[in-house]
């Protein structure tokens, strides 16, 4: 049992606790629910686990989904029991947003179990959580919320550290091709560009390619988040270089004519569009300057920046808006996984805070606190987007989302040396 996690943030009020009745000691065997299953995907040949393929890890359910022996209402018991037990731990949820702290002081005011929170983003949380698990400290997180496909599949699925469960409660209400693994929701980064000086976006992504847009299309140092390059690597996949090279033909009239270290258009692409771009330090950053600058310019970013008040909004528009969207795509989308710690200890509040953060109120109590708060779609169909977005539906058909498993095969073809070589 762990023995006292640091607190990191958002402990939450003991005197809720005290409100809640006592309901007894921890007894997993006893709740009449099946344990979910671990990931059976397949480690590096040195350290494989399990025969099971990828392919197939993605297809399975947890036992926990498939059965939903236990009720609703047992599960809340049975968390309540664990957080009540002696010598019980601390519940710790590890994100690359400050946002889950609001999921928890809600969750902890619906349910009365408190809970703690490690904020961080890109590899280093991924290193912390998986020098935690190597070590197998009890002083680690017991529920994730991770971005990065590839990091997620070749840092946590691949070894197991991570276990799918899907809430049955709201099993027919999810995407059913967001559920293995478990996608509570996505953010997307859209090409938005600013319209004055009677500017009309562009029709086609080739455009970006062109001398005419050398300086003016801005994006996020790639080195500074790794979505970036996900969604760069995605471009050489066959499904998107094959869209990539019919705009080509669509916009020059005539077949695309590959370089020597173009195995593809999507690689051709790259290539031609990163010599175009200035890289900024950040999104918001991109945002306000691009409002503030010069009629034409396109910034790649991430659609939520647009709430910002420093940002001059009706000076920028959404490509993906257009009565007629680029050829290709307009921007792209990266999923944030919901996921258990394979070895916790508190399975039950677990499973009970995965099923909470995929309902309305527990989303909204994090992602939708405002109005103004576009730009994350909830996997849960009966969760809408705010007014002024547009539905999950809708950027699933005009943008680039990550694929776990093409990833890292991507990267293991060198893409990263490639995307390299393109910005120096």
């Amino acid at each position: 049992m762990r023995t006292g996690k640091r607190v990191l943030a958002c402990v939450m009020a003991a005197a809720m606790m005290s409100s809640m009745a006592a309901c007894g000691s921890k007894n997993a065997e006893t709740s009449g629910a099946k344990e979910p299953e671990k990931s059976t995907a397949a480690a590096p040949a040195e350290t494989s686990k399990s025969e099971t393929s990828k392919t197939e890890t993605a297809a399975q359910e947890t036992e926990a989904a498939k059965g939903g022996e236990m009720t609703l209402e047992e599960l809340v018991e049975a968390a309540q029991n664990e957080a009540t037990a002696d010598g019980a731990g601390t519940f710790m949820v590890y994100a690359p947003t400050s946002r889950i702290s609001k999921a928890l002081a809600a969750f902890t005011e619906e349910y009365g179990i408190q809970g703690e929170y490690y904020n961080e983003s890109g590899q280093d949380l991924y290193t912390k959580l998986t020098t935690e698990l190597e070590a197998n400290t009890k002083d680690t997180a017991d529920v994730v919320l991770m971005q990065d496909s590839y990091l997620f599949q070749t840092q946590l699925v691949d070894y197991d550290y991570v276990t799918n469960y899907v809430p049955p409660y709201l099993k027919d209400s999810i995407i059913e091709e967001d559920q293995a693994p478990l996608i509570c929701y996505y953010y997307n980064k859209l090409f938005i560009y600013n319209n004055t000086d009677g500017s009309e976006g562009i029709s086609n992504i080739w455009e970006l390619a062109e001398d005419s847009f050398k300086g003016k299309l801005f994006m996020k140092d790639i080195s500074k988040e790794s979505v970036n390059k996900n969604f760069l690597a995605m471009l050489t996949s066959d499904p998107w270089s094959a869209k990539i090279e019919a705009a080509y033909k669509d916009f020059y009239g005539k077949e695309i004519e590959l370089d020597e270290d173009c195995p593809n258009a999507g690689y051709q692409f790259i290539k031609k569009m990163l010599a175009n771009v200035k890289f900024g330090s950040g999104d918001g950053d991109i945002a306000t300057e691009l409002a503030d600058g010069l009629g034409g310019n396109m910034g790649l970013f991430v659609y939520s920046k647009l709430r910002d008040d420093s940002v001059a909004q009706d000076k920028l528009s959404v490509a993906a808006y257009a009565e007629k969207q680029p050829e290709g795509f307009s921007g792209f989308m990266y999923p944030m996984y919901l996921q258990m710690v394979t070895n916790t200890d508190r399975p039950y509040t677990s499973q009970l805070f995965i099923y909470f953060l995929m309902t309305e109120d527990g989303f909204k109590s994090a992602f939708q606190t405002k109005d103004s708060d576009i730009g994350t779609y909830s996997t849960n169909t009966t969760i809408q987007s705010l007014e002024g977005d547009r539905e999950l539906a809708f950027w699933k058909d005009c943008l680039v989302i990550e694929d776990p498993l093409y990833l890292p095969k991507a990267y293991a073809d060198g893409i990263l040396d490639f995307i390299t070589y393109c910005t120096q």
